[in-house]
């Protein structure tokens, strides 16, 4: 991924946070000699194992990107955040500008591994757990019948990614003058959408 300076974030909690925020990843395996293989995948992390977290995830069984993943031994993993149209006509001086596009993405380099039976049960209702809570009436695989569970549990293969490089990509106008950030927050604000907003957010949180 190509990163400016500028535009680098290297703060594993600011990371971690945008992971668990925008967990709905794309998983991307480049086989040698073969054809990139893509999924699309909900994703939990693990913030304390290893120096940069751990991901885990499942995909059909019959998906044939799980044995790629494996059989590769490499992984991308990319986390895609808000992002939005900038109009040069928010600048200040719009006539000698072009427009351009802010966005937030996070990219993880990962080693898999096979989740085993018992950690795939895990890691499904700890994905449950991240979106619905783990109060008494948060849906749980316990609620199935062991021979359904079972026979579901066929039927997907549970992965571990370990994470070994780390890195994110805000491109929030770092490269421009106050003034022209502060005028981009506001035609993003007025334009209003949930993108838009996000990126204003982010826009107005202090950056190292």
């Amino acid at each position: 991924m190509y990163l400016p300076r500028a535009f680098r974030e290297d703060d594993r909690e600011t990371l971690h946070a945008f992971i668990e925020r925008h967990a709905f990843a794309m998983l991307v395996i480049a086989p040698p000699n073969a054809e990139l293989a893509i999924a699309h995948v909900p994703v939990v992390l693990d913030r304390a194992l290893g120096s940069h977290g751990r991901l885990r995830l499942h995909v059909a069984a019959a998906n044939p990107i799980w044995r790629l993943t494996l059989a590769t031994g490499h992984a991308t993993v990319i986390f895609s955040g808000p992002h939005g149209y900038v109009s040069a006509r928010w600048y200040e001086t719009p006539t000698e500008q072009v427009p351009t596009w802010n966005y937030a993405v996070v990219r993880a380099e990962c080693t898999p591994e096979r989740l085993a039976g018992p950690e795939l049960l895990t890691m499904l209702d700890d994905l449950v757990s991240v979106h619905e809570g783990a109060g008494p009436d948060a849906w749980s695989t316990r609620l199935l019948s062991p021979a359904l569970r079972d026979a579901l549990l066929l039927e997907i293969v549970g992965l571990a990614f370990h994470i070994t490089k780390l890195e994110g990509k805000l491109k929030l106008s770092q490269n421009r003058s106050e003034v022209d950030r502060a005028r981009v927050v506001e035609g993003l604000a007025e334009r209003g959408g949930a993108d838009d907003l996000e990126l204003v957010a982010l826009m107005r949180k202090p950056h190292t």
